[in-house]
């Protein structure tokens, strides 16, 4: 026998002695008085002496036994002998969380969390398989907890433990990997609490093995209440931590390009972040960066402060059309997992822009179109298509452009107007220039409507702009924004050569709403606004209150703002703007679903599916199933990180194929852990006993067997009682006395 509390079997055996040193001392206060009735008293006493000393030796050690069932059962005797199974329940039934998460990576000198964690499990199981009775094993990683949600499904990790099985779960064990994932305690301990209730005859122990990082067990009022849930379905709960100290970590948080992805041969700004999850500063940091497997000039960080993120901008250029891709990575430290992060996208040979002139001369369309796609060896990315108003008519070409333009067009028809505000709100990007084509009722009665509209703000009527002869104020004052980025910077004069005549002034009565939604990103000296920008849906609306062209119209000109000579870089940063949602990117996380839609007019249902080589998954050939036209791609959760490439058969012949990056879950790095105190301040009232991984040796028996605590409870009533009756029967005052 042993007892979780050994302690107390120290403090508590001498309690022991208490009834009989209070019998002694009761002796004493006796004293000696003779008289002449005592005689008769002694009389009889000596008749009955021998059943009165048995009575009372009875009662004493009756007292002394209470005091010593409540010491030992407050011990916690554990009793690992083939009579365990008399008094403790029939089956002892071991369930192990064990945390997989890729924290457990954690390594130092020749170990690492993970390899503790398989060492204590070992341990515990050779144990349990030595004892004699029923022994049962349900084996969870947390990793798969998330799969574990049905009774049918949770009966597939439960079966009986004995020598046989236990050698296969070591065999399982040494090859075991710790996952890519970041599942805590939440996950795991909701699966535990849908396994079946232990029955009458069943004794369940738990054993929650992880590295206890603060980030999942720091305050949480939910987590608390599923632990103490966990431990009333438990006779015993363990917390074995598989960590000892905190070690410092870096990890690649952020790779992507600044504001989506560019089309091919138009060079891109990408943004790579590292954060420091150690204590110190990390100086000298180096990134190494990989396009499409050739190397990219290495990335340097001086110094990443403790808990900081330090992000880089490095140039990315991707001179053909289709799949590429970007691989990051740090040098060695304590978690490999977190130290590469991967990007993939489809580049297209160019984003189509559609522009809508409706300008007298078609002059707007002209200056902007140059703008977009000057020719020559020059390349912007975009493909610019002037169209009229009515081009608007066919709806169902809206959807494959990357951005929309109005210039100078007067009115709409309803449908048109509804068809750029599904357009809009489901991500598109739309342009408006006013000018003098432009009918303001229209536009405040149907484009504005009462600021439910695409429309920023209602327009008043053309005003001149009137002119500075000090000129100490540029006629345009810019906010910090992306696309007046060429504009930055102290000593640029771009800005002082643009020249405004007449815009459109703003309702005197409108006021901007308190929404957050619109914003002036430009005004003029004036204090008119200038440039506004709308957030519509989950696209954008950027109104621009002047005319594009600089051509006199028959109120004279309105503006040289496309003679500038940073015009053309405006107007890309522009349509690059509104674009963004169009040229986004995807972002899976490790346990998400890798999937696509397809065309089912443009491909042939037979996909072929490569996993990143870490995965060693073999080459799949899958058959999607089609839905409303479209063709549903799935390779399942992704549980492995890296670049998996999709084989497609377009129905025109040929081959495809499409990349898509998985990434490991942010935050999992942080190695910051909690310790016995810190644990307990975070369960107060949960009943359970926390060790350490590396002080578990061979012989300690104290982590499995049958719990004796409701044996002795049974028992140390019962003599109670007995105590109790006998006390009464050994009373020298008679009925009538007590009860008077």
């Amino acid at each position: 026998m042993s007892f979780l509390f050994q302690p107390l079997l120290l403090i508590g055996l001498p309690l022991i002695a208490l009834p009989l040193v209070i019998h002694l001392i009761n002796l004493r206060r006796h004293r000696r008085v003779e008289w002449a009735a005592m005689e008769f008293l002694l009389e009889s006493q000596k008749r009955n002496k021998k059943w009165i000393f048995l009575r009372q030796l009875l009662l004493l050690l009756l007292r002394t036994a209470a005091v010593a069932l409540v010491v030992f059962m407050l011990a916690g005797p554990v009793l690992q002998s083939q009579w365990g199974r008399f008094f403790g329940a029939g089956t002892t039934h071991h369930l192990i969380l064990l945390d997989d998460s890729y924290s457990m990576a954690d390594r130092w000198e020749q170990s690492n969390a993970m390899d503790e964690a398989k060492r204590v499990v070992t341990r515990l199981l050779d144990q349990a398989t030595q004892k004699a009775g029923s022994q049962k094993l349900t084996f969870l990683k947390f990793s798969e907890t998330t799969q574990v949600s049905a009774a049918s499904e949770s009966q597939r990790h439960e079966f009986e433990l004995d020598r046989q099985s236990f050698e296969k779960v070591v065999e399982s064990l040494n090859e075991l990997q710790v996952s890519e994932t970041d599942l805590g305690p939440h996950e795991a301990i909701q699966s535990a609490l849908g396994l079946p209730e232990p029955t009458e005859e069943e004794t369940r122990i738990v054993y929650l093995i992880s590295d206890f990082r603060s980030r999942e067990w720091r305050e949480d009022i939910e987590l608390r209440q599923l632990m103490s849930r966990l431990g009333k379905q438990a006779a015993q709960m363990h917390l074995i931590q598989c960590v000892d100290s905190t070690r410092s970590n870096l990890a690649i948080t952020h790779l992507a390009p600044e504001s989506g992805i560019r089309a091919a041969g138009v060079e891109s700004w990408f943004e790579i972040g590292v954060t420091n999850y150690g204590d110190l500063p990390a100086v000298a940091v180096t990134a190494t960066v990989t396009q499409d497997k050739h190397k990219l000039p290495a990335i340097e960080f001086d110094e990443i402060g403790p808990g900081d993120q330090q992000l880089r901008r490095f140039r990315v250029n991707y001179p053909l059309a289709g799949s590429h891709e970007l691989q990051a990575s740090l040098e060695s430290d304590a978690v490999e997992t977190d130290n590469k992060r991967y990007y993939a996208c489809q580049v297209p040979p160019s984003f189509p822009i559609l522009i809508i002139d409706g300008s007298r001369d078609g002059d707007d369309g002209y200056y902007l179109r140059t703008a977009l796609s000057p020719g020559g060896t020059s390349k912007a990315g975009w493909s610019p298509q002037v169209e009229p108003p009515r081009f608007l008519r066919k709806h169902e070409q809206l959807a494959k452009f990357a951005a929309i333009c109005l210039l100078d067009v007067s009115r709409l028809d309803d449908p048109e107007v509804d068809a750029l505000e599904k357009y809009v709100k489901t991500g598109g990007g739309l342009g408006i220039f006013l000018g003098p084509q432009t009918q303001r009722p229209f536009y405040n009665e149907r484009m504005y409507r009462d600021g439910t509209g695409l429309l920023p703000a209602p327009l008043d009527v053309p005003t001149q702009l009137l002119s500075d002869n000090q000129r100490t104020t540029p006629d345009v004052v810019v906010a910090d924004h992306p696309i007046f980025r060429i504009f930055g910077g102290q000593r640029n004069s771009f800005l002082t050569v643009v020249a405004v005549n007449f815009y459109y002034a703003l309702e005197p009565m409108w006021q901007f709403p308190t929404s957050g939604n619109t914003r002036v990103l430009a005004h003029l000296r004036n204090g008119s606004p200038f440039v506004i920008e709308k957030q519509f849906g989950d696209g954008l609306v950027v109104l621009q209150l002047s005319k594009l062209s600089p051509k006199s119209t028959d109120l004279g000109n309105w503006t040289n703002w496309s003679l500038n000579p940073v015009f053309p870089v405006f107007a890309n940063e522009l349509i690059g703007y509104l674009t963004a949602s169009e040229r986004n990117y995807t972002l899976i996380e490790v346990g998400e679903e890798i999937a696509m839609e397809l065309p089912e007019s443009d491909y042939q249902p037979d996909v072929q599916i490569h996993g990143p080589p870490s995965s060693r998954l073999p080459e799949t050939n899958i058959t999607p199933r089609a839905e409303n036209g479209l063709y549903q791609v799935s390779a399942g959760p992704s549980w492995t990180s890296g670049v998996w490439k999709f084989e497609l058969q377009p129905r025109e012949g040929g081959s495809e194929q499409r990349l898509i990056a998985v990434n490991v879950p942010r935050g999992e790095g942080d190695l910051h852990h909690m310790n016995r105190e810190q644990l307990a301040l975070r369960l107060p009232g949960i009943d359970y006993q926390f060790s350490h991984a590396s002080r578990i040796t061979a012989t300690d028996n104290q982590l499995a067997g049958f719990r004796l605590s409701d044996t002795m409870l049974y028992l140390l009533l019962a003599v109670l009682v007995v105590e109790q009756w006998l006390a009464y029967q050994a009373s020298y005052h008679t009925s009538s006395a007590i009860s008077t």
